[in-house]
Formats: C-alpha cells, sequence, structure tokens
C-alpha cells in the first residue's frame, strides 16, 4: 500500500503543538516535534529517490512544503568508497522558517531555537540519502532574536559529547512510544484521581455517619497502610493507629532532630535517623485547629502521592471537628439553658422536664463548682471564656463526667450530677484543669466545690459555697468548701452588713483597708497570722528585715489595741480576715 502524504496547516500545527506541551511538557514536545518532522523527511526522501528525483537537493524540499522561504547550504557531505560518510563544515540557514515565525506570534521570543521540526526533517531526509544517521542542529533562530535560522549538520556520533543531552531527547523514541508513554502516564493519574476520589468519599461518609475520629483515621489506615498521628495545635494526642508505643516514645523523643526538606501544597516534609514524616495543618477558617501526620519508620517508604491523602485525611478531620463543635455547641445550649435557669430561680419542675434531653441521667447527689481563669502575664488579651468551654467541654466528655456548665460573668459554673465519689470527682476535675493549664501556658485555673446536696432548692446556696471556697486564698488548684470548716459557714450564712459589723469591731482602726497605708498593715498581719507568728517565714513571705517586721506588728497591735501573740485572740483576728476574703469584700496579692 502506498504511503499518503498529508498536508498541516501552520494552524493544525500549532494547535498540536499547544496540546503537546499541555500533555506532556514543553521539554518532551521538542523530541516529539524533531522525531515528527523525521518521520516526515524520510518519507518525503524515500519518494524523491524511489521515482528517480535527483535534480533538487533534499533541501530544497523544505521551500517546497512551504516550511521555509529557501534553503541556504554550504560545505559538503561526502560518500567514499568505501562507504564511509563525512560531513565537511556542512550547514546552511533557513529562510523565513514557518516554525519560527509561528512561535513568536503564538508565544513571543523565546530563549532557544525552536525549529525541531525542520531540524527532525532535514536530518530524517539526509539519514536515509546517506544510509547513516545525521543530524542537523539549529544553533541561531529568529524567534530567539536571532538575524536568521541557521543550522549545522554532522553525523551522529561526532555531535557527542558536546550536544549529547540534545542527541539523546531527539532520538530518545518515535512518535507512537512518545504517544503511549503519554496516554500511560495520562491513565495512570486518571486511576490515581479516582482513588483519591473514592478515598476521600469513604472518609467523609464516615463522618456523616457520625463515627468517631478513632474510627475514621483507622479505616483511612486499613486502606493505606501508613501510620498515622492527629494531634492538636498545643501537641497533645487525639488520636492515632499504627504506631507501637515504642514508636510514640520514639516521636517523642526526636521532635528536635527532625530536619524540615521541604514543601509540597500545604504539605510539609520532616527527615530524621530513625524516621521520616509527613506533616497536613487541620484548617478551619484559615485557622490551624490540629495536625495530621503520616510516619514513615525503615522498611517505608513516601511514595510520590501520600501528601494528596495525607491533604485528604486533615479536610475529613476539619470536617469531623466542625461537626464535632457543632454538637457541643448544640448540647451546651441545652446545658447553659437549664443551668441558667437555676441561677434566676425559675421554677425546679419546669426545669426537671429538661434533663430528659440530656446525655447521661441527670440526678442527686449535686455539687456546684465554680472556676476561674486568671492570667499568669498580663497582656492585652482577652481571655474567650467561649473558647475555654469548648475545650472543658471536650475533656469532661473524654472524662465521662455528668455535668452541665456555663459562662457566669467572668467565671465557668458547673453542677455536677452523681457525685457519689467526691474525691474521685476531684482528682478528675485535677487532670482537667491540668490539661487545660497545659494547653494555655499563660492561664492559671482555679475552682471551689460546694457541698453535696440533693435537692435542686439548694442551689443557690452551693452556689455561693463554691464562689467562697474558689475565693480561699491558699494557693491550691481546687479548694472544697466542706475543708473550710466554720469558716465557710460564717461566709455563707452571714450578712455581709453582719460580716462588715464583727471586722470593725476586731480590726479597730484596720477595718479602714481603702486607706494603702492600713491595708499595707493588715496584710503584714494577715501573712504573720497565716505563718502561726512565726517571724522568719514571715520576713521570708514578705521580703522584709526582720526589723521592718518587729516594727510594723508594733504598730498593728497599737491600731488592734490589744496583742496578736495569744492564740485565740490571733485564731479569731484570721477568721476574721479570711471572712472578709471569702466574702469578695477584701483582696491581697499575694503573688
Amino acid at each position: 500500500m502506498a504511503t499518503k502524504n498529508i498536508l498541516m496547516s501552520a494552524n493544525a500545527f500549532l494547535t498540536l503543538k499547544n496540546n503537546l506541551i499541555k500533555n506532556i511538557g514543553s521539554y518532551k514536545t521538542k523530541g516529539f516535534l524533531f522525531r515528527f518532522g523525521k518521520e516526515f523527511g524520510t518519507e518525503s526522501a524515500k519518494n524523491y529517490f524511489q521515482n528517480g528525483t535527483r535534480k533538487k537537493t533534499v533541501g530544497k524540499m523544505h521551500s517546497r512544503l512551504g516550511h521555509v522561504k529557501d534553503v541556504t547550504f554550504k560545505g559538503e557531505i561526502l560518500k567514499h568508497p568505501d562507504g564511509k560518510i563525512e560531513c565537511i563544515n556542512a550547514g546552511g540557514k533557513w529562510v523565513e522558517s514557518f516554525e519560527a515565525e509561528l512561535h513568536v506570534k503564538s508565544y513571543g521570543f523565546a530563549t532557544e531555537c525552536i525549529c525541531h521540526t525542520l531540524c527532525g526533517f532535514a536530518s530524517g531526509a539526509l539519514s536515509y540519502e546517506f544510509g547513516e544517521s545525521i543530524i542537523a542542529i539549529e544553533t541561531k533562530c529568529v524567534a530567539k532574536g536571532d538575524p536568521c535560522c541557521q543550522y549545522e549538520i554532522r553525523l551522529e556520533q561526532d555531535w557527542l559529547p558536546e550536544q549529547e543531552k540534545l542527541i539523546n531527547l531527539y532520538q530518545n523514541d518515535n512518535i507512537l512510544s512518545e504517544l503511549e508513554m503519554t496516554y500511560d502516564a495520562l491513565l495512570h493519574h486518571k486511576h490515581m484521581l479516582e482513588k483519591i476520589s473514592t478515598f476521600h468519599s469513604q472518609l467523609t461518609q464516615k463522618v456523616t455517619d457520625k463515627h468517631s475520629m478513632t474510627e475514621i483515621i483507622q479505616s483511612a489506615y486499613n486502606l493505606l497502610n501508613i501510620p498515622i498521628l492527629i494531634e492538636d495545635i498545643h501537641g497533645n494526642q487525639l488520636c492515632q493507629v499504627g504506631l507501637t508505643e515504642e514508636q510514640l516514645q520514639t516521636i517523642k523523643n526526636n521532635q528536635s532532630n527532625l530536619s524540615y526538606l521541604g514543601e509540597k501544597n500545604n504539605v510539609s516534609y520532616y527527615t530524621s535517623s530513625l524516621y521520616e514524616k509527613l506533616v497536613s495543618p487541620v484548617l478551619i477558617n484559615k485557622k490551624n485547629y490540629a495536625t495530621c501526620s503520616f510516619f514513615y519508620f525503615p522498611q517505608q517508604k513516601i511514595e510520590g502521592n501520600d501528601y494528596q491523602f495525607l491533604e485528604r485525611i486533615s479536610t475529613v478531620i476539619a470536617l469531623y471537628i466542625l461537626y464535632e463543635e457543632a454538637q457541643i455547641e448544640e448540647q451546651q445550649r441545652m446545658r447553659s439553658s437549664i443551668l441558667e435557669r437555676l441561677i434566676h430561680n425559675q421554677n425546679i419542675h419546669d426545669i426537671e422536664s429538661y434533663f430528659k434531653f440530656l446525655p447521661f441521667k441527670f440526678q442527686p447527689p449535686f455539687a456546684t463548682a465554680v472556676i476561674q481563669i486568671d492570667k499568669i502575664k498580663p497582656n492585652k488579651e482577652i481571655i474567650d471564656l467561649h473558647e475555654q468551654l469548648i475545650q472543658m467541654s471536650r475533656l469532661i466528655k473524654k472524662w465521662g463526667l455528668p455535668c452541665i456548665f456555663t459562662v457566669v460573668g467572668e467565671e465557668i459554673s458547673l453542677l455536677n450530677s452523681q457525685i457519689n465519689d467526691k474525691q474521685a470527682f476531684i482528682k478528675i476535675m485535677t487532670k482537667i484543669l491540668q490539661q487545660m493549664e497545659k494547653q494555655n501556658g499563660n492561664y492559671k485555673y482555679t475552682i471551689g466545690i460546694s457541698s453535696t446536696f440533693t435537692d435542686l432548692k439548694q442551689f443557690e446556696r452551693t452556689l455561693k459555697e463554691a464562689r467562697i471556697a474558689q475565693r480561699f486564698p491558699n494557693k491550691k488548684l481546687i479548694t472544697d468548701y466542706e475543708d473550710l470548716g466554720i469558716l465557710g459557714d460564717i461566709a455563707v450564712n452571714m450578712s455581709l452588713e453582719q460580716l462588715h459589723e464583727m471586722a470593725k469591731k476586731t480590726l479597730k482602726e484596720l477595718y479602714h483597708f481603702n486607706d494603702p497605708r492600713k491595708k499595707e498593715l493588715l496584710h503584714t498581719l494577715y501573712v504573720y497570722l497565716l505563718n502561726r507568728q512565726r517571724l522568719k517565714e514571715t520576713m521570708e513571705e514578705l521580703a522584709l528585715s526582720i526589723g521592718g517586721i518587729q516594727y510594723r506588728i508594733k504598730q498593728i497591735e497599737e491600731l488592734l489595741q490589744t496583742t496578736v501573740k495569744d492564740a485565740s485572740t490571733a485564731s479569731y483576728i484570721l477568721l476574721v480576715i479570711q471572712a472578709l476574703i471569702l466574702s469578695g469584700e477584701l483582696q491581697f496579692d499575694l503573688e
């Protein structure tokens, strides 16, 4: 069957070139166009010589086919009697190359020679004519601003090693193989995208089916077999799968030895002598809520598409966190509503009808708690009590405490049910607040817990007890009202008027603590009595000399009109001062 030649317009060529660049890249397109031209040149030469046409040189085929306006040639290509081919200063110019003109019009000026199709055509035609691999390479090009398109012709081996890289590109494969490679690459990419899409859909379905974070991550691990660790922004583990306790300890101890290798999209690459890892942030409204990591210990290597799977996991975890927060906020609205109704003394029977909507049995015995949050180092940052409530909600859920809580003014109030073992409850609250302090480095938490009770009508009284316990200046994380003894009963049962009257009689001139000097003396007396009238401890705590302490004690006794060395008198005065502190009427800075 005779070979048919198909002529191609400039626009058709441009379309071909654009699609090649888009699908296989500009570098491989050079090789493709050379081989395309070479096939064209070989067939054209074959037709000429088979028809016995030898009047025109092969180079003139360029102009006849419309590739160029004209071709010049200089030098010689000789075939010796022994069959050896020799190129002697062979080369020339292409006048008005279609390829160069098309490139400048479509892309602008280039940084390198671009007439690869013409080079291929000349190479194919000459190689057929002389029966030896001859390569034409462009050395100047109008497309990169040169005055003309100039080419040089040599035997393939004579171009080496000077143009080895370009020759390898030109001779790498034929057109069909290039297309097959492109098809295979595109097919592989398509299959990978389908796999990633299916992976993402499966994990997203887990979220909508209300699976836990651990179940979602377990599903991802089952599909990928790559160990996964989710941590909050403070570095606390939220969940993990595929890592042994020994590996977790290695990860914890090796943080400072990790080296940053780079980033692809939002995924960072790290390595150490013990393992490698990929890390992706879990972003919600451009805010980082957590991190998701893949770990690669020896025998396991990072694959090229792993970062895409990690990105999908991070997206799903973000959806899970959003869903979890929505659930927490919905439940919190119900809990806050119940507690606010109790605080405002609404009908108890009406309030109890809402208990059935809580996710646990809300039943006696109860205990009320009040949490105060203060800054360790003052700054302009406002304490976000709502954010603190969300953090606490997660920890309370983790520990399974059957309680309701809400923000009241500048504090968080809790009503805890099923307090059958108060010490166990205090231990859990201690762990929760210690975790909160770990997550919020500049915050200090103090909590006061009321006595237990069974009738919600007593809630108002126990809320007062919890506040009194929280104010007690013992520098402890948790204070139980029941540990205050008679002091607590005085602060709860005595009215402010009665308390001030008692303080006025007991403290005499020191009662006027709005006067800075008298408040300073009252503070000295308070510290002295707390230290059981020991001068050395009082001196160290107040950073005063022993003479300064003795002088102040003398002034204090003159104002009190009594001695503070008597044990019963001292105990009574301390009781009055502490009652003022617990009622919120008196405050000292004990830092």
